[in-house]
């Protein structure tokens, strides 16, 4: 047999192994798909021989391609990983309008605007035009338009009432935008990718094989996008699971399973049913559940672990009393089990919406709990990142108007905000860019409207002439982008900018701006060794021709738009290596697991939210939340919300003979149930008198305090 098909069980050798040239893979939570994707990839580019340069890998995340990319590496080795095709859709996207986007007019020194760029073009555009509109969203209703392939122009023909046409005007002027900033957003990395491969079907004339990860979560251009990759052979991969189908409001659809059987009838299916994460019991009220979607396909779930302790479900009185019990309950899990068990990074809890961790992190601070937050402020959205960033922005691209106007005047330069204000609009008045007209007026090539006093010309010129010196440092023969990180900093004083400014806490900001400079250390040492350290480069194709891009404004370029399409920057490690109890949302929970999970707030207008359209999404949302758990689930419902209004039961747990599924308290934790969780986790089990001891550690060995029926105590 086949090493690379060692450790699998027979459905999951069948996908690996499988002859068919279009697949789709089944995978529900917790049956391997990572470990099936990443061996058929493996199997692909090895027993098969395809290169690895024909082969295209899209996954949902940047952590999820660098997870694929190790395990192929432990499979293949000889860094045939590196030559893969791999990355999230708009990492993947970017590639090729770098290499061949010249051939639709788009130049491979484009920015990305990034959210909060995009908001910014918005609220200006709004605030000018009077338009009566959030500019949050209007982004996301651009966004979904974009998903769906519909650009300004063709919503225009459409838009008939006022309110639509006030709508086209933005939706045109924020194209517009972009395009004299040469820019464009995340959307537009995938729609000129797809117009690029519609025109010029010979930039993937070598492709042999396509895989896409997660595919219940791709919309339509996405999927579009799979088949223009596939074009010449059709030979796609694709691994998802309807039921863990949960971002219709970021236009995914979850008919596109249905669209490309339509579309390949020779599509093969495999479906995984060995689950390898929870307990019997736990998967048993997951798929009650789920299967209240009559709509769905039949599909089986089969628990690899014994069957465990039932679920619970338990009511209590309020909002704040659900915080403390789950506050008790994580207590009494952890002292009842000898308190070597579970430690707090041991348990989750999951909320269908983040306003409702306000009473949880009043309970865990009073209490002593620690624990984190998941979408803390990442790395690269650090002040003094972002302002690092930019400067670095305006030098690649000095069209870059949003990135320009929020560092004109740090650190201060005597330039006002009504200053800055009165000359963006005076540029977006003359259709010049910001750039153009700061530098024509700092050189005396033009005279400002905008009535400037002596100090803020001095500003401006000071600050042209940081950025024409950056640039000449950039294009001299030998720079790199650590010279050129080194110099901005030098000549912004930087160091003494974030003392005088931050004080307090300057040390963790100048260590911040240091993990920065070794970053950029990094690259120009792999670039001055000759390393592979270029992405970007695709194989060449004797059709058509690609734009070089190996200069040291290309490595900024790459540098940069690897920071915009960073969407999960890690931790540091001492943080992330923290033993904190997680609060995070069922959404930003999708693929992780915990031995024992809470899911508070289980009540009508909660799951299902009060303002879902698609029910079967809610419940598909809890099915994904409950099926995180390994060993433990807890489902909770306060009698009255957080602003004491009486709340109904969720109609996903209030059938009789889904309430059959659940227990209605938390375990007693004997022994005999620790022998099972530690079976179920695969851990040591505690001494049966550690267990006794900590009885001691308690107020209450049961859960007993609030009433079963939810009624104060």
């Amino acid at each position: 047999m086949n090493p690379l098909l060692n450790g699998l069980n027979e459905a999951q050798k069948a996908a690996v192994a499988s002859p068919a040239s279009v697949l789709q893979v089944l995978a529900p939570p917790g049956s391997g798909k990572t470990k099936t994707l990443t061996a058929r990839v493996a199997y692909l580019i090895g027993p098969k021989e395809i290169k690895p340069s024909n082969v295209i890998v899209c996954t949902f995340t940047v952590k999820a391609a660098r997870e694929m990319k190790d395990r192929i590496r432990s499979l293949v080795g000889d860094g045939l990983e590196a030559q893969l095709i791999m990355g999230t859709f708009h990492s993947v996207a970017r590639r090729f309008l770098v290499s061949y986007g010249h051939h639709i007019n788009i130049s491979k020194n484009f920015g990305i605007a990034d959210s909060s760029d995009s908001l910014a073009i918005l609220r200006r555009i709004i605030k000018r035009r009077s338009l009566n509109i959030e500019p949050s969203v209007a982004r996301s209703r651009i966004s979904g338009l974009k998903a769906k392939n519909i650009r300004s122009d063709e919503y225009s023909r459409t838009a008939k009432s006022v309110e639509k046409q006030e709508f086209s005007m933005l939706y045109e002027e924020y194209e517009d935008t972009l395009r004299s900033s040469n820019l464009l957003d995340y959307d537009d990395l995938l729609l000129n990718c797809v117009e690029l491969l519609r025109r010029h079907p010979e930039c993937v004339a070598n492709i042999e094989a396509v895989l896409i990860d997660e595919f219940q979560d791709t919309n339509k251009v996405q999927f579009e996008l799979m088949s223009l990759f596939a074009q010449k052979k059709k030979a796609i991969t694709i691994v998802g699971d309807p039921d863990q189908s949960i971002y219709g409001f970021r236009s995914a659809e979850i008919r596109n399973l249905h669209k490309m059987k339509n579309l390949y009838p020779e599509t093969t299916v495999v479906i995984l049913e060995e689950n390898y994460r929870s307990s019997g019991s736990i998967l048993l009220a997951a798929m009650d559940i789920i299967e209240q979607d009559q709509s769905r396909p039949a599909k089986r779930l089969l628990s690899t672990h014994c069957i465990g302790e039932r679920p619970v479900l338990r009511r209590v009185p309020s909002s704040a009393a659900e915080a403390k019990w789950i506050t008790t309950e994580i207590q009494r899990c952890k002292a009842l089990t000898g308190g070597d068990l579970f430690q707090n990074s041991d348990f989750v809890i999951l909320l269908r919406s983040a306003s409702l961790s306000r009473h949880i992190e009043f309970a865990f601070g009073k209490a002593g709990v620690p624990y984190r937050m998941v979408g803390g402020h990442r790395f690269f959205d650090r002040v003094e990142i972002k302002i690092l960033l930019d400067y670095l922005r305006v030098i690649s691209q000095p069209s870059h108007n949003d990135a320009l106007v929020r560092i004109i005047n740090v650190p201060a330069r005597k330039i006002g905000e009504a200053t800055v204000k009165g000359l963006l609009e005076e540029a977006e008045c003359e259709q010049w860019t910001m750039w153009n007209l700061v530098l024509a007026i700092a050189q005396g090539r033009r005279r400002p409207k905008t009535k400037l006093t002596a100090q803020a010309e001095r500003g401006l010129e000071s600050f042209c002439n940081l950025i024409l010196t950056s640039q000449a440092k950039l294009a001299e023969e030998d720079s790199d982008i650590m010279a050129l990180v080194t110099h901005v900093l030098k000549k912004l004083s930087f160091e003494k900018y974030l003392r005088d400014s931050y004080g307090e806490d300057f040390d963790s900001r100048w260590a911040n701006v240091r993990e920065i400079i070794a970053q950029a250390t990094d690259l120009a040492t792999a670039v001055a060794r000759g390393e592979d350290w270029n992405e970007d480069d695709l194989p060449t194709i004797d059709a058509i021709d690609q734009q070089p891009h190996s200069s040291a404004q290309d490595v900024l370029a790459k540098f940069l738009a690897n920071v915009a399409l960073t969407t999960e920057v890690e931790k540091n490690e001492e943080d992330g290596n923290a033993d904190k109890v997680t609060i995070s949302t069922i959404h930003a929970a999708k693929g992780l697991e915990w031995p024992v999970v809470f899911i508070p707030g289980a009540y009508e207008g909660s799951i299902p939210h009060s303002r879902a359209e698609d029910w079967d999404e809610e419940r598909r949302l809890l099915y994904v939340g409950m099926t995180r758990a390994q060993s433990l689930l807890y489902l909770s419902c306060p009698v009255k919300n957080s602003v004491e209004d009486q709340t109904t039961l969720s109609p996903f747990v209030s059938p009789s003979q889904t309430q059959d599924m659940f227990d209605i308290k938390g375990p007693l934790f004997s022994f005999t149930v620790a022998q099972d969780l530690a079976r179920i986790l695969r851990r040591k089990c505690p001494p049966e008198s550690a267990m006794l001891a900590g009885r001691d550690l308690v107020e209450r060995t049961e859960d007993d305090y609030w009433p079963l029926d939810g009624e104060a105590p």
